[in-house]
């Protein structure tokens, strides 16, 4: 045994302790996936038919909107027409399905003239009718519902002038004014439709976020107009900064309306502008200028902090090209997850204890050799772990451990290579020295050969399977890249130094060959 073959396997252990102290020290801990903590898991069904296209891009909107919401270690995936959803350890459940199921089709409508209703009512009572029996006058218009007297703050520009903009309004996509049909005689009523006929056109009435109902035009801009979202908080209020689109189709068809609106025009003539998402007026500010900057408009209204990030996780990662609705939700409690972490790891104890009884009743003290090598994998691992938890939230699942305890047989499996090639080596006449470094060179071939096969097999799971088994193909493929790792460094030196101790005695090291009579 020559100082470099010492020092790799100095090496070893330097890494394993080293990073299993490190990882203490800095409090890293393994993340748990939906079976283990617990935490929500829903099917998801699209209401009409949808193409796999229209599937795919709803799942990388879902996962991109997951993704804001720091969840560890989610699993979106299709199957077949459904889309499954898995959220472990999510706290606040409802908000989390609520804003993954939303198809955030967000549309800007102007806000009507109208007489709110007191008392209980239905929208759908109201849908082309006057709710009090007469046309509202001049004076309705002030303090409509989502009007700066009721909370609702304006859009506005954080910086800039608002010197005009260079965008013809007659060439923006906005319909003209005369296909709108206002006047003192509509005021909203008789002139609405119900909100699933030809909704984008019709004239309707919509519940606010706050309470109430608003009666608003025809839709003037969609969402498609917007780049992307950022949350805001300016000592007062959260908000909202939509980023517009450059050119034509984004900030300039925007300003033609804020134009149409700050002058208060027939399309708009309270000067409010209702965002609606999701058919739901979510606020209605004063449009304070003729022309924006694309990046500086600010959305308020009193909006708390979860509302502020989630309608900019809305807004952010765009509409659903599809509507969904839950097919089947099933919630995993702590305590079921407590169990089965805990049945999962007592397996893998047990495991790991009849390998090692194995091991030290087969091969005595060379035994020590495989088992050394396992606890040195098995820190690492942890260190791995712990530290794509903390770090990239990836989080182990009940298939993660299933292919831990498996990883704990190909371990196992590269020390009975090399053992049984040592008594071959032996066998042959050779000194056990000479025989560990003879054995050594035809092992290591063998070893790896069969390691590439585990890891072609856990990278062939990983790229074309979805879910759970992702996670076993995972956490194999890492266990086998550690058994590499410790095979070709660590198992040489150790049953030298092993054998040295043992005054190289086949019978102790559990090297003796039977020598037929």
């Amino acid at each position: 045994m020559n100082q470099k073959h010492v020092l790799s396997a100095l090496f070893v252990v330097l890494v394993a302790v080293g990073g299993f102290g490190y990882t203490l020290a800095v409090g890293n801990e393994p993340l748990l996936g939906l079976d283990l903590q617990g935490g929500v898991s829903v099917v998801y069904q699209p209401t009409s038919v949808a193409d796999d296209d229209a599937l795919d891009q709803t799942v990388e909107i879902i996962r991109a909107r997951v993704d804001a919401l720091g969840v560890a270690e989610p699993e979106i995936s299709r199957q077949g027409g459904t889309i499954v959803v898995d959220l472990p350890g999510v706290e606040e459940q409802q908000r989390a399905l609520q804003l993954i199921g939303q198809t955030a089709e967000l549309r800007f409508r102007p806000l009507l003239p109208f007489p709110t209703p007191t008392g209980e009512f239905n929208i759908d009572d109201l849908i082309g009718n006057d709710p009090l029996g007469e046309e509202p006058d001049a004076s309705q218009t002030e303090g409509t519902p989502g009007s700066d007297e009721e909370g609702l703050g304006p859009l506005r520009r954080r910086q800039g002038t608002g010197d005009g903009t260079d965008e013809d309004p007659a060439e923006s996509q906005v319909p003209p004014v005369d296909s709108f049909q206002l006047g003192a005689e509509t005021a909203c009523s008789g002139q609405l439709t119900r909100p699933e006929d030809d909704f984008a056109e019709a004239f309707v009435l919509l519940p606010m976020r706050d309470g109430g109902v608003a009666c608003l035009g025809p839709t003037l801009l969609t969402g498609e107009t917007l780049e992307t979202s950022e949350v805001s908080f300016d000592t007062r209020e959260w908000g909202v900064n939509p980023v517009f689109k450059a050119g034509d189709e984004g900030i300039g068809a925007f300003n033609a309306v804020a134009e149409l609106c700050f002058n208060a025009t027939p399309a708009c003539p309270t000067r409010q502008l209702a965002i609606v998402l999701d058919r739901e007026v979510i606020s209605a500010p004063s449009i304070n200028a003729p022309a924006f900057e694309r990046d500086r408009i600010v959305i308020s209204g009193s909006f708390t902090e979860d509302e502020a990030r989630d309608l900019n996780t809305a807004l952010k990662f765009g509409a659903l090209p599809v509507e969904l609705e839950a097919q089947a939700t099933r919630t995993v409690s702590a305590t079921i997850g407590d169990d089965i972490l805990r049945s999962g790891a007592t397996a893998g104890l047990i495991g790991l204890a009849l390998v090692g009884v194995y091991l030290l009743a087969y091969y005595r003290l060379s035994g020590l050799v495989a088992i050394m090598g396992l606890v040195l994998s098995g820190l690492m691992l942890w260190t791995i772990i712990a530290w794509f938890g903390a770090n990239q939230g990836l989080a182990i699942s009940l298939a993660g451990l299933v292919g831990l305890t498996v990883a704990i047989g190909v371990s196992a499996d590269s020390n009975i290579v090399y053992f049984e090639n040592v008594k071959e080596s032996i066998s042959q006449g050779r000194r056990i020295p000479t025989a560990i470094e003879r054995a050594y060179e035809s092992s290591i071939s063998t070893i790896l050969k069969a390691d590439i096969v585990s890891l072609i097999a856990a990278g062939l799971l990983y790229f074309l399977t979805v879910g759970a088994v992702r996670g076993f193909a995972f956490y194999l493929g890492v266990a086998t890249l550690l058994d590499l790792f410790v095979s070709y460094l660590f198992m040489r030196p150790a049953l030298a130094l092993i054998a040295r101790m043992a005054g190289n005695n086949p019978k102790l090291l559990g090297l003796r060959v039977e020598v037929d009579s």
